[in-house]
């Protein structure tokens, strides 16, 4: 049986390096030139007896239980021309979330001293079509992103966009560009989904996701979700640096009736969850335990932590942490429960006479 996914022949994702695929999921080697996208076979040769190994993060997925993301697009019936649009075409983003990196925030490439910070290729209008029925905004960070705007005014002046869904992925620090509002624009389409970034409530968020405002964020989450076509949901990247916060990330979410949908960090590994210290782990698991929730995902967490096979790995961990302090200005270190766990791995690495 043919390998099916309806991305191979309705769908193109753009990235930063000028590169296209039929999505984000497909293997970064397999990743094609933009002078393909005029080809209706442009990725035809996903199309096998067997999976193909460009897809493994949905055939991993989908061999545990998870929803992959092939599983996700085929169930929207795509069936004519390309209907969608996944647009990464840039690193530009104003946070230097810790966990990142160059590739994906021009603020962290400015901070490592790299030539070239900005990354960013072209989305050619060709492609902005009336079969368009979904586009999707990630980044780096969309709302800052010019083609985005452009994109989303080329639709609304020549198009029928009460057919289209709009997604995000976002961190919602901001909702304007050149004074235009982005509800404005929103409320001109069908529906349109947000997944908000955000990993902590209130202080830990700003040296988490470095440059962070809660106090904006906030206001705009607010806004949203009050919104009849805007669908907010609440994605923290959980790892060893906010999982000490998440329960009240989730009573916030909780207050605003909104879901959360968590993204379980696997790299870079010194920050995943399965370095957790012996002695830190039931105050990590008794924090998951208040979170009244049985998602798939917080079972993972629960597993991560239990397991916590890479502890190995603290030492990297918190030089990380205390490296970007340092560098930055900032205190997270003083919010982690980490002090008594370092002192003792020195300790134990030191050898006396």
């Amino acid at each position: 049986m043919t390998w099916h996914c309806s991305a191979i022949d309705h769908a193109i994702t753009f990235y930063p390096n000028g590169k296209v695929g039929p999505c984000c999921q497909v293997a970064p080697d397999y990743l094609k030139p933009k002078s393909v996208i005029s080809d209706p076979n442009r990725f035809a040769d996903l199309k096998t007896d067997q999976p193909p190994d460009a897809c493994k993060i949905c055939i991993n997925n989908e061999a545990t239980g998870i929803k992959s993301y092939r599983q996700y697009l085929n169930k929207l019936n795509f069936k004519k021309g390309i209907q969608m649009l996944d647009i990464r075409n840039t690193n530009l983003c104003n946070l230097k979330c810790r966990y990142c990196g160059p590739h994906f925030s021009d603020k962290w490439a400015k901070e490592l001293g790299f030539s070239k910070t900005l990354l960013k290729s072209d989305v050619p209008m060709e492609v902005v079509t009336n079969d368009l029925s979904h586009l999707y905004f990630t980044g780096g960070e969309p709302l800052l992103n010019p083609d985005h705007w452009d994109i989303l005014k080329y639709c609304v002046t020549h198009f029928d966009t009460s057919k289209i869904v709009l997604s995000y992925n976002t961190n919602l620090s901001t909702s304007k560009y050149k004074n235009i509002s982005i509800e404005n624009l929103w409320s001109q389409f069908k529906s349109v989904e947000v997944r908000c970034s955000i990993d902590a409530v209130g202080t830990p968020i700003k040296y988490i996701r470095s440059g962070s405002n809660w106090k904006n964020i906030d206001k705009n989450i607010r806004k949203f979700a009050q919104f009849s076509n805007v669908k907010l949901t609440i994605s923290p990247v959980v790892s060893i640096l906010n999982i000490w916060w998440l329960d009240q990330l989730y009573n916030y979410a909780s207050e605003l009736n909104l879901l959360v949908s968590p993204i379980i960090l696997h790299g870079p590994d010194y920050l995943a969850l399965d370095v957790m210290p012996d002695s830190l782990k039931d105050r990590a698991l008794h924090i998951v335990d208040q979170i009244h929730d049985q998602s798939l995902e917080l079972v993972q967490i629960k597993k991560l932590i239990e397991n916590n096979q890479n502890q190995d790995l603290l030492l990297h961990t918190f030089s990380h942490i205390m490296l970007l302090d340092q560098k930055r200005q900032e205190k997270l270190w003083d919010l982690l429960p980490f002090a008594k766990v370092a002192q003792q791995r020195i300790l134990e690495n030191h050898e006396y006479e």
